[in-house]
C-alpha cells in the first residue's frame, strides 16, 4: 500500500497541482463564484476518499452494505429511480477494485473464494441467465430479477476475498449492530409517535391494506414491509442473542445483549407470524452445533417453552402482537393459511407441464405490470413458491440445494474445525439466524428484498470462511507467545 504515498510523494506534478488550486480559490472569490468555489476546496476530501478506497476496497464494500439496509426506506422520502442499478454500479467497482489490487499488487489471495456457496451460486447464475430463453418468460422480466441471477455469486466472492481478517468480521458485525439499532428506533418511533407524513403516503397507496387490519397494526420501520422487517429483526435476535453468550468483552457482550432483547420485541412489533420460525429455526440449529448436553438441555427446553406457550395457552391473548402471533402456530385454524395452500395447488397443477418455470419476473400480482397471466393473478406469498413459479421445479431444487448445502457445510465447519470459542460463537449466530430466516422465507417473498438477501450471503460466506479466520486467531496467540518468550 506504500506504493501510492510513494507514488506521491514522488509526483512532480503535485505542487503544480497545488498551486492550481490555490489560483482557483482567489479568482473564484473574486468573482463571488461561490459554487466553483465549494468544488475546488471539495476537491483535496474527495481525492482523499477515492484514494482510501482505492488502497482500500473494503470501506467500499462497507458503504454498500450500509446503503443496502437504508435504500430502500429512503424512497418513501425521495423518488429515486434505477436503486438496483445503483447497488449493480457499486458491486462492479467492488470487483474492478478487486481485480486492480491482484494485477497490481498481487494481494489477493484467490483460493479464499473456492467455497460450497460460491460454487452453488455459480451453478444457480448458470441456470437463471440460461431462464432468459425461456419460451413463456419476458426479458423486461428477467431483466429486473437479475439481482437474483447475479448477486449472491458476486457477494459470495467479493466477501470472501476482501473480508480475509477476523478483525473485519468485528468490524462488520459492529456496524450491522448500529444498523439494527436505527431499524428498531424507527419502529418505536412509529408505535409511540406515529407514522410520519411518507409512510402514510405508502399506507395510503396501498400498504395500509396488509398494514393496517383487524388484530392490529403491523409496524415496518424503514423495511419494504413488517415482514421483511420481523424476519430481520428475528435474526438479529438470534445472532446478537448468540454473539453476547460468546463475547469475552464485559461491554459488548451487555451491548449485544440489550440488542437482541430490543430486537426481539421489534420482531413482535412488525406483526409478523411467519417470522417466529427465525429464533425457533435459529435456537433448533444452535442446540445442534454447539455440541454441549446442558446448552442442547436449555435450547431444547426454550424450544418446547415457547411452542407451548403459543400453541396450547392463552396467556397474553389480549396483547396483539402475541395474539397474532399465536395463530401462526395454529395454521389450520387461519383464513389466509388456507387460501395459501388453495393458491399453491393451482400453481401446482398449472406447473406440471413447466419443469424451467414459467420465467423470471413473472410470479405475484405485484407483477401485473409485465404480463397479465395465471402466475401474476395469484400472490405467491412465498419465496419458495415465487422461485417455484418462477424457475420451475429444476430452479427450486437447486435453490434449496444451493442454501441449504451452504448452510450444513457451514454448520460442519464450526462443530469440527473451529477451535476459538469466542469465533465460533460469533459465526454460529450468523448462521443460526440465516438459517431460521431461510426457514421463515416459506411464509414470505422477503429472502429476495433489500436489505436480507446481501446480509444473508455476507453472514454465510463468513461462516465458510471460519478456517482461515481461526488460523488466523491461532497464529497471532503464537506469535504473542514468541514475543513473550523473547
Amino acid at each position: 500500500m506504500d506504493k501510492y504515498n510513494i507514488y506521491i510523494k514522488q509526483n512532480h506534478l503535485l505542487p503544480a497541482i497545488l498551486i492550481s488550486g490555490l489560483i482557483g480559490i482567489v479568482i473564484s472569490l473574486i468573482n463571488n463564484s461561490l459554487l466553483i468555489f465549494g468544488i475546488i476546496i471539495s476537491l483535496p476530501f474527495l481525492f482523499t476518499l477515492i484514494t482510501s478506497i482505492v488502497k482500500r476496497p473494503i470501506i467500499l464494500f462497507y458503504t454498500l452494505f450500509i446503503i443496502n439496509y437504508y435504500i430502500m426506506g429512503t424512497t418513501r422520502y425521495m423518488n429515486i429511480s434505477g436503486i438496483s442499478v445503483i447497488m449493480d454500479v457499486l458491486l462492479i467497482l467492488i470487483v474492478l477494485l478487486i481485480i486492480i489490487h491482484a494485477a497490481l499488487l498481487n494481494n489477493i489471495e484467490w483460493k479464499r473464494a473456492f467455497n460450497i456457496l460460491t460454487l452453488g451460486s455459480l451453478i444457480w447464475m448458470i441456470y437463471t441467465s440460461i431462464e432468459i430463453i425461456n419460451p413463456t418468460g419476458l426479458f423486461e422480466g428477467w431483466y429486473l430479477s437479475r439481482g437474483l441471477v447475479f448477486n449472491g455469486f458476486i457477494i459470495t466472492i467479493i466477501v470472501s476475498l476482501l473480508c480475509n481478517r477476523y478483525q473485519i468480521v468485528k468490524t462488520l458485525t459492529l456496524i450491522f449492530s448500529i444498523l439494527v439499532l436505527t431499524a428498531i428506533f424507527k419502529a418505536f418511533m412509529q408505535k409511540f409517535l406515529g407514522f410520519d407524513t411518507g409512510e402514510r403516503k405508502w399506507l395510503n397507496n396501498g400498504g395500509a391494506l396488509t398494514h393496517i387490519i383487524g388484530t392490529g397494526t403491523r409496524y415496518f420501520s424503514f423495511f419494504t414491509d413488517a415482514g421483511n422487517f420481523g424476519s430481520n429483526m428475528g435474526y438479529a435476535f438470534i445472532l446478537f442473542g448468540i454473539t453476547a453468550l460468546y463475547t469475552k468483552n464485559v461491554a459488548y457482550k451487555i451491548y449485544f445483549a440489550i440488542i437482541s432483547i430490543l430486537s426481539m420485541y421489534a420482531m413482535l412489533l412488525s406483526g409478523t407470524r411467519g417470522a417466529m420460525i427465525v429464533p425457533l429455526g435459529g435456537l433448533l440449529l444452535y442446540t445442534i452445533i454447539c455440541k454441549n448436553i446442558k446448552a442442547m438441555a436449555f435450547g431444547g427446553v426454550c424450544l418446547l417453552f415457547i411452542y407451548v406457550f403459543f400453541a396450547f395457552t392463552m396467556i397474553g391473548q389480549g396483547n396483539q402482537q402475541i395474539r397474532r402471533m399465536r395463530t401462526a402456530f395454529r395454521p389450520s385454524e387461519d383464513a389466509s393459511f388456507n387460501v395459501r395452500k388453495e393458491n399453491q395447488k393451482k400453481l401446482g397443477l398449472y406447473l406440471k407441464t413447466k419443469p424451467f418455470g414459467e420465467g423470471l419476473g413473472l410470479s405475484g400480482v405485484e407483477n401485473q405490470k409485465l404480463s397479465k397471466r395465471l402466475t401474476t393473478a395469484i400472490p405467491h406469498d412465498s419465496w419458495y413458491v415465487k422461485v417455484w413459479v418462477e424457475t420451475g421445479i429444476v430452479g427450486i431444487t437447486l435453490h434449496l440445494a444451493m442454501i441449504f448445502g451452504a448452510i450444513a457445510r457451514g454448520a460442519w465447519i464450526l462443530m469440527f474445525k473451529i477451535k476459538d470459542t469466542e469465533l465460533k460463537g460469533r459465526l454460529t449466530g450468523y448462521l443460526c439466524g440465516i438459517f431460521g430466516m431461510f426457514l421463515s422465507a416459506y411464509g414470505n417473498a422477503f429472502w429476495g428484498q433489500y436489505p436480507t438477501y446481501i446480509i444473508a450471503f455476507t453472514g454465510i460466506t463468513f461462516v465458510l470462511c471460519g478456517e482461515y479466520f481461526d488460523k488466523e486467531i491461532e497464529n497471532n496467540k503464537n506469535l504473542s507467545k514468541n514475543k513473550n518468550i523473547i
